[in-house]
């Protein structure tokens, strides 16, 4: 038997639009954000869920409300463990600024190789934590190990078989993707309120599909 984990980004929020690394800061979905979290509650509103999650994060709890409108009956567990990754003093950097800073510290070439060649999510990760003048940043290693426990954790509360809502945040949510099939993760990561289906089988972890918008991109994950 199969539980069906169905991962979304939440909705766009003010740090979104303006291109700023949010983190664990609180911030709520802009109008946008919240019709992003609508077109996504569509798009699920025939999954029968069986539990559902989230960040404790006001725009994770706001989008898997908005989604679980149409599952009356299904509870919102919400969970400290599905916060963003914490960027330390980054946070409130825009995603230019911190292109620029990094550039002017390690130079364009070694930007460009850490980026286009080997790990590249693993890249990111690092420069975070390299660049955070506060060296607060959570490492990589901290990271991965939040994450598989965040998740064996939701998975191990499941009956053999299940559907799970899980809302989190973009980086997140790509650690999951990057450790299961990493060439499967969009250089850009996630995008605000799409789904990624992984299913977990006999042990076996295995994404189905990644930021899925449609009722197409849907139905292919179930091929």
């Amino acid at each position: 038997m199969t539980i069906q984990l169905y991962l979304v980004r939440h909705g766009e929020t003010p740090m979104n639009q303006n291109n700023q690394l949010q983190g664990i800061t609180d911030m709520p979905l802009t109008p946008k954000g919240r019709q992003q979290a609508q077109t996504t509650a569509t798009l699920l509103a025939d999954v029968p869920f069986n539990a559902a999650y989230s960040s404790d994060r006001i725009r994770a709890v706001d989008t898997a409300e908005i989604i679980l409108a149409k599952h009356p009956g299904v509870k919102l567990h919400r969970r400290a463990g599905l916060r963003e990754y914490y960027f330390g003093g980054l946070e409130g950097v825009t995603n230019s600024q911190l292109i620029s800073a990094s550039v002017a510290r390690y130079g364009v070439k070694t930007m460009t190789h850490a980026w286009t060649r080997g790990e590249r999510f693993a890249q990111l990760i690092r420069n975070f934590e390299k660049m955070d003048p506060t060296k607060q940043a959570e490492t990589l290693p901290e990271l991965r190990l939040r994450v598989q426990t965040s998740f064996a954790q939701i998975v191990a509360a499941q009956p053999t078989a299940a559907k799970v809502l899980v809302v989190a945040h973009g980086v997140f949510l790509s650690t999951m993707v990057d450790l299961l099939a990493p060439e499967k993760l969009p250089a850009s990561l996630l995008k605000n309120a799409s789904v990624t289906r992984i299913d977990v089988a006999d042990g076996t972890w295995q994404v189905r599909g990644v930021n899925l918008t449609t009722a197409s991109d849907l139905a292919k994950a179930d091929a």
